[in-house]
């Protein structure tokens, strides 16, 4: 495995310390005393607490970097660093995919029938009718798998496994080596599968698989990577969906999640139009677009506190609910689940909906709603059956052989 270097994810010969990413971060703003000091101290080796310990992870400070430096991975290498030099405590291991005993896994093997049988059938990469053009099924899908009978996904087949994990959230953790690990093996899985196109259902993994994994750790795919969101526009603007004005007087709010930051003001756009040609009435909150804070999950990343990512959805929540929405619109799996899980621990609630979900009712079809259901069986992973991991004083390294 290669050596990891600041300047694999960092341009620091560009970077003039100007501070942007820092002073203009909707979650740091304000709080960093000396942003320029700061990034010229990071870019030097240092640990800057009052940065690396508050950031959410929201890639804000890629989206406003002048110069296109990546000050992003200037602080994912600052993090991996750590975690080299002290290792992870085990509490993080039950949020990390492709550990022991993880939370996604648990909540997978205890899933109802009808939902583990469409796991058995993703799980097959060697069915002929995945070789033209396939859905993949990240780790999200794989535990609310309900929400692939919708029609909208008709004629598209869905693959997935546990094991075929993007590492996004390693990837949000630092956790560069494990990531560069989970880049190789995905490379040597996918070669001799003949698929010619893999669509993500996730804006996360999309951004994962067609960008991050070939450009910092040198993966390889046989297959084009594009993003089902862009289909569902697609169809639903051009009448192939007939959906037009289906949901009129909806009232939406909406979660920009953080990957569809790096990914485009007209990614971000998408989500809008085919909410407003559906009839719904669109409120922003006041953190949007690529000023929107993230969800809760990134909050984890930094001190791997459970309270943090509380914090953070709470927080979200409650800006979602001052709007007066009739409901939080996401478009990410990561922020359907957080959110639903914190409509089960917060005082904020205001109903989740996945857009998907919203054009399939707009369509005439009822999907089971199962998502407080799964956002309980986490909270009980996490913090019931967890909770002797949750404060244990151990701590580990994920595997990278």
């Amino acid at each position: 495995m290669r050596e990891m270097a600041l300047d694999d994810f960092f341009d620091l010969d560009s970077c003039d310390f100007c501070g942007d990413c820092l002073s203009l971060c909707p979650e740091l703003q304000g709080k960093v005393l000396d942003p320029q000091g700061a990034v010229r101290a990071m870019a030097n080796g240092l640990y800057v607490r009052e940065v690396l310990d508050r950031c959410s992870s929201c890639m804000t400070c890629n989206t406003v970097c002048p110069r296109g430096c990546n000050p992003y991975g200037l602080v994912l290498y600052r993090w991996f660093e750590r975690a080299r030099e002290k290792a992870y405590p085990a509490r993080a291991a039950l949020v990390m995919p492709l550990e022991p005993g993880n939370a996604w896994h648990n909540i997978m093997g205890n899933l109802p029938s009808e939902e583990k049988r469409m796991l058995e059938t993703w799980a097959d990469l060697e069915r002929d009718e995945l070789k033209e053009k396939a859905l993949f099924a990240g780790c999200n899908l794989q535990i609310l798998p309900y929400m692939a009978g919708s029609r909208i996904f008709e004629g598209l087949p869905v693959f997935g496994r546990p094991d075929l994990c993007c590492s996004e959230v390693y990837y949000r953790m630092g956790a560069l080596d494990k990531v560069q690990a989970v880049a190789d093996n995905l490379t040597e899985v996918y070669a001799p599968t003949g698929m010619r196109e893999v669509v993500a259902y996730c804006q996360a993994c999309y951004n994962i698989l067609k960008n991050v994994l070939p450009r910092y750790f040198g993966a390889s795919f046989p297959f084009e990577v594009s993003y089902f969101g862009d289909i569902l526009a697609e169809k639903v603007l051009s009448g192939e969906l007939d959906v037009e004005g289906r949901l009129s007087g909806m009232v939406v709010t909406l979660q920009d999640p953080c990957h569809s930051k790096l990914l485009g003001p007209e990614f971000q756009s998408k989500p809008r139009r085919v909410l407003e040609h559906m009839g719904c009435e669109v409120r922003e909150m006041r953190h949007n677009r690529e000023m929107s804070l993230c969800c809760g999950l990134g909050h984890g990343a930094s001190r791997y506190n459970p309270f943090d990512m509380w914090f953070g959805i709470m927080r979200r929540l409650r800006e979602a609910r001052s709007t007066g929405a009739d409901a939080l619109v996401v478009y990410c799996n990561s922020c359907d689940l957080l959110f639903s899980v914190g409509t089960q621990v917060t005082p904020f609630i205001i109903p989740i909906r996945h857009l998907n979900e919203l054009v399939t009712e707009a369509l005439g079809q009822e999907l089971p709603r199962r998502n407080l259901s799964r956002a309980r069986s986490m909270i009980s992973e996490l913090f019931i059956k967890g909770a002797p991991t949750l404060v244990s004083p151990k701590r580990f390294r994920p595997s990278t052989g």
